[in-house]
């Protein structure tokens, strides 16, 4: 499998449909902020193999697409929320129920058996999700959203090993530079904070508007690069056209 290919191909598409169309980018940070529900519905046409990148537009459509898509999220979020519920609801209760500082609260640990639960539901849902999300888009089907055979078929073609190590390379290629840009924006602001302290309270809600500003600019891209990779990733498994 040509990963190099692929991420170059998503880096490419992202560059020509985000990174050098100012009013597209624009409109996706507009819709990061409605909730991200007409940006889930952008994603949504990348997910359909739409080349090159839509535009954001049919802003109805893209509200009820996003909510579609956030809605097979939260379905497959059940356990994990579940797992969660189970694991730190009963220390939440033993504080709610007595002294902060009593000895069984001090000692209070997370089930292991659980936590490794948690662990293990977190690995599948990741393994599973971004097959489940590309395959209602394609379809428009909640049912294919879970139709675990085909989606374990799907996997299968493109190669467990494959697709495994194409999820994690993507998520390193997007988590690094996201890690350094928010390294460096720390220190920038710390930097600032200390020259400019004399204004204080003023210099504080101005870093802090700089940095959802900052947050919300560099989504749109990142978000795109991973959705044209996975999509990508997922075509590489689709079954050969016969032959005419």
């Amino acid at each position: 499998m040509d990963y190099a290919e692929m991420l170059g191909d998503a880096f490419a598409y992202t560059k020509e449909g985000v990174l050098e169309n100012g009013n597209r980018w624009l409109k996706l940070v507009l819709a990061v902020i409605c909730l991200a529900l007409p940006f889930n519905g952008y994603v949504m046409r990348v997910y359909r193999g739409a080349k090159p990148a839509p535009e954001a537009d049919g802003w109805g459509v893209l509200f009820v697409d996003g909510l579609r898509m956030l809605v097979v999220g939260i379905v497959y979020a059940i356990p994990i929320i579940l797992l969660w519920i189970a694991i730190y609801v009963p220390f939440f209760l033993m504080i709610l129920n007595g002294n902060p500082e009593d000895a069984a609260i001090a000692a209070w640990e997370p089930n292991p058996i659980l936590m490794l639960l948690l662990y293990i539901a977190d690995f599948a849902i990741a393994i599973v999700l971004p097959v489940a999300y590309i395959r209602f888009a394609r379809t428009g089907s909640f049912a294919e959203a879970f139709n675990f055979s085909g989606i374990f078929e799907t996997i299968g073609r493109i190669g467990w090993l494959g697709y495994i190590v194409g999820i994690v390379l993507v998520s390193l290629v997007v988590a690094i530079p996201v890690v350094i840009l928010m390294i460096g924006f720390i220190i920038i602001g710390a930097v600032l904070f200390f020259l400019l302290k004399g204004a204080g309270i003023l210099v504080l809600l101005g870093l802090l508007l700089l940095f959802i500003l900052f947050v919300l600019a560099i989504i749109p891209p990142f978000t795109v690069f991973q959705a044209r990779f996975m999509t990508r990733l997922y075509d590489s498994g689709a079954p050969a056209e016969p032959a005419p």
